[in-house]
């Protein structure tokens, strides 16, 4: 075993601990905000909801105002049928105004009842978009104390992040830069630079690996890479 390479997969081992600490933390500032979203995206489909029955009781009360335009028209129609009649001189005719003027009741009514109907639905309508608004509320207020919390919960991650940070250049100043570089780009590709030999497989991608470098591993004697995944093997 030589002590010098000894040295320097011990300081590789350190940064990758050191690595991986820091990847969690940056795992937990990327994945935090994702109940913040999702009450969002809860707010955002009260708000569709509530949108939809605002829109019917737009639509209702339009029906209301055309029904109370035509009931104008009908009571003004009755108005001048009485008015008529009165100026009859025979039953006959006096019978026919009565008729017609009996017709536009019956119209007046059918239109008094639906327009009854009407407001009924627009009432149950206006009274979902209150509980829309409410539960809109309730989940507004969720969704700040939710982000209050997860504010300071991430405040806490980055300064502990930051702080594995200015850890790494002491440990790097122990690694000559060829193992650096071999390392950096293994764990900047796969998110992990070393693997631990199981046997003779490595134990990241289960390649098998070469006698001689099973050797060179358990007596770390020289760097040996994964002949697949490119990490370097260790053997605790």
């Amino acid at each position: 075993m030589t002590t010098e390479w000894n040295e320097v997969l011990e300081k590789l081992l350190e940064l990758q601990g050191l690595d991986l600490k820091i990847a969690r933390l940056n795992q937990t500032l990327t994945r935090a905000p994702a109940e913040v979203k999702s009450r969002a995206a809860t707010v955002a489909g009260i708000d569709a909801q509530a949108e939809q029955f605002t829109q019917r009781v737009k639509l209702l009360k339009a029906q209301i105002m055309l029904r109370e335009s035509e009931r104008k028209t009908h009571l003004a129609k009755i108005e001048k049928l009485k008015e008529q009649a009165s100026e009859v001189r025979s039953n006959k005719e006096f019978v026919a105004f009565r008729s017609e003027i009996s017709n536009c009741q019956s119209d007046l009514d059918r239109l008094d009842g639906e327009v009854l109907k009407i407001m009924e639905v627009v009432e149950q309508a206006e009274a979902k978009v209150a509980e829309f608004d409410e539960q809109r509320g309730h989940e507004q207020a969720a969704a700040a104390k939710a982000q209050a919390e997860i504010d300071e919960k991430l405040a806490d991650v980055r300064a502990k992040r930051d702080g594995l940070l200015k850890d790494r250049p002491t440990i790097l100043a122990g690694i000559p830069k060829e193992q650096f570089l071999l390392y950096e780009k293994v764990h900047v590709a796969r998110g992990r630079g070393m693997a631990s030999l199981e046997g003779s497989y490595c134990s990241s991608c289960g390649e098998g690996q070469t006698r001689n470098d099973v050797y060179a591993v358990q007596n770390r004697t020289r760097l040996v890479a994964c002949t697949s995944c490119s990490r370097i093997l260790y053997q605790l």
